[in-house]
């Protein structure tokens, strides 16, 4: 099964360093070149990851400035390959291109991805099921303490119709998604306090010189940037993790 393998872009990418310090050094972003290296009749397969999109290897891995197509001369020999790929490495999705970039097909593992899929929405269901008992639970027991505070000895209502149970369910689940997003709130606000409180006012003067140093072409001043992000950095997860 005969293929060549060709870069996707034409040159590398920025470094990290380059581009979190803003380096005006820095060389541009590279553009996709893969294409002008398929000739006509032939067929490139590109690879990406089936859940975020992201480009990976025929090997599975995750790649970027080294992402690479496979080019085949014959479209079946191009599916066979992607076959190959799609069950060595069930996280990968191929995509079969001809020379003009249109997408002809595409590959990939169905059996391995319907059972993520088929476990991803079992859990959603069963959650957004717990999640709608629980706010459905909540309301019912706040109405009949409200009931039996306010008006002692009257009769809850009477069995609902299939609209009034649609209306509750979507009320408990609001109700429950809600109360989640707010515990989140919680979490997060005191996580943010965490950190603030781990800064004292020198070490938050100091950290304030990131701001100025950005972008900067002097590169002692780019070494001194780079060091104080990676100290703040280093604060932040120290602080996260007492």
């Amino acid at each position: 099964m005969p293929y060549r393998e060709v870069k996707v872009y034409d040159d590398p990418f920025p470094t990290f360093d380059q581009i979190i310090s803003g380096d005006p050094a820095a060389p541009p972003f590279p553009r996709e070149a893969w294409l002008q290296k398929v000739n006509p009749g032939e067929f490139a397969v590109r690879y990406k990851d089936f859940k975020t999109g992201l480009a990976r290897n025929p090997l599975g891995e995750h790649v970027q400035a080294s992402e690479i197509c496979r080019i085949f001369d014959d479209l079946d020999e191009a599916r066979s390959n992607s076959v190959q790929v799609s069950q060595e490495h069930w996280t990968v999705q191929c995509f079969i291109y001809d020379h003009a970039g249109a997408n002809i097909d595409s590959v990939s593992n169905t059996r391995e991805t319907g059972k993520f899929a088929a476990r991803m929405y079992s859990a959603i269901l069963f959650w957004g099921g717990l999640l709608t008992i629980a706010g459905m639970a909540f309301i019912w027991g706040t109405y009949r303490v409200t009931l039996f505070l306010l008006a002692p000895g009257s009769e809850p209502i009477g069995p609902l119709n299939w609209l009034g149970w649609s209306v509750f369910s979507a009320a408990g689940l609001a109700i429950a998604v809600l109360a989640w997003w707010m515990k989140l709130r919680r979490i997060a606000g005191r996580r943010i306090n965490k950190i603030r409180g781990s800064f004292t006012k020198g070490e938050m003067k100091k950290f304030e010189e990131i701001n100025t140093l950005f972008g900067t072409a002097d590169p002692a001043e780019r070494k001194r940037f780079l060091e104080l992000t990676r100290e703040y950095q280093q604060k932040i997860k120290e602080a996260l993790k007492k």
